[in-house]
């Protein structure tokens, strides 16, 4: 626990920090007497991350808040926030910044952009930066990779993976758990718990969550968010429940859609099965309901190396006011920049061209970041 929730800080970090709980300045003071009352989420003041101490920081939704007062005017504190900063959005946390002056003088406008990323997580500063998140579909406890789930093969160990994920600057994972058993829930926590000890980013997982126990079980080992799917097609007040039970930010709805008769149709079962609802209008009805981000898997690209379904990412990003991930197509570095540009979606997920090395995390940041595209 302690590697995650401090970020593997020393016994000097921690003294430090206790001591400057005691001393804290008015600023500090007044803003600590409010939030965990007005945001109804737990702050930590004074928490050690790392080499570093954050004014305030909030473990359940990864989110630092720091205040600045006229001495982060010199450059050299300038330097060491910056270097501060971008420690702890590599961690996968969010920063967000206020001057004791806005504190002061406008605290209720504080509260409420604090709210507003409480309410939608991860999303980078102020909701700009876009996500890079390789998918590891997992089966019997390992992760595979082929197309809808036929012609599996191996691609190693989903802890493993995870881990290397991590470092090599992924913004976040999702697992999705394709295991044919009975003891699906206990495969799952196992799995979650292992991931949890392991990394610092974000995940997601998925498969299988049929109720709020299924959940429960899964966020309380370590997830970070549920993934729900089919389910929610079935019994869409899953939704309305899962939301109010955990909220809104820990429910992602996954939404598989084929290309039937002229019109985009939510499927089930990897793509074979369609229902009657037009994807749009599902996504806007799961958006109502409590879904706190949609992951969107064009399968009729999906397996095609050929790029993601760009015309569809748009319709729908422009119709939401949640995060939007694109999933399905991707084969190029160049279909990442595509999506990010063309569709102004949060995040872009791929498995294969990330579990076989064909795209290096790296190399694709350096890309993105070459072309303007504000990343982590």
């Amino acid at each position: 626990m302690k590697k995650k929730l401090f970020l593997g800080a020393n016994p000097e970090i921690f003294a430090n920090a206790k001591s400057l709980r005691y001393n804290m300045t008015p600023a500090e003071n007044m803003l600590w007497s409010y939030l965990n009352v007005k945001t109804n989420t737990r702050f930590r003041r004074q928490h050690p991350l790392g080499n570093y101490i954050a004014d305030f920081y909030c473990h359940k939704h990864k989110l630092v808040i720091e205040l600045d007062g006229s001495i982060h005017q010199l450059p050299e504190i300038i330097q060491n926030d910056i270097e501060k900063q971008n420690f702890l959005e590599k961690e996968g946390l969010k920063v967000i910044r206020f001057t004791n002056d806005e504190v002061f003088n406008n605290l209720d406008k504080v509260l409420e952009l604090i709210n507003t990323h409480i309410s939608s997580p991860f999303r980078g500063r102020g909701g700009l930066a876009k996500r890079i998140i390789p998918c590891l579909d997992v089966k019997d406890g390992r992760t595979v990779k082929g197309v809808n789930f036929v012609d599996l093969r191996d691609a190693g160990d989903p802890v493993e993976l995870a881990w290397n994920y991590s470092r090599q600057g992924a913004d976040e994972l999702v697992f999705l758990d394709i295991t044919a058993t009975h003891e699906r829930r206990k495969t799952m926590v196992e799995l979650v718990k292992s991931v949890a000890r392991q990394i610092n980013i974000p995940f997601t997982i998925g498969g299988g969550i049929n109720e709020i126990a299924d959940a429960d079980a899964l966020l309380n080992a370590g997830a970070d968010k549920i993934s729900i799917n089919s389910a929610a097609v079935r019994n869409p007040a899953l939704i309305d429940e899962l939301a109010k039970a955990f909220g809104v930010q820990f429910v992602v709805i996954a939404v598989d859609t084929r290309v039937n008769n002229g019109k985009n149709i939510v499927h089930l079962n990897g793509g074979r099965i369609p229902t009657e609802k037009e994807t749009l209008d599902w996504i806007l009805e799961a958006e109502s309901r409590g879904a706190g981000e949609i992951l969107l898997t064009s399968m009729d690209h999906d397996g095609t190396k050929a790029g993601f379904d760009n015309g569809l990412l748009k319709k729908v990003n422009d119709a939401v006011n949640i995060p939007v991930i694109a999933s399905g197509g991707a084969g190029s570095v160049q279909h990442f920049v595509d999506v990010f540009e063309q569709t102004n979606v949060d995040a872009a997920l791929a498995a294969s061209v990330f579990h076989y090395g064909e795209i290096l995390i790296p190399d694709l940041k350096d890309i993105l970041r070459g072309r303007n595209i504000e990343i982590r």
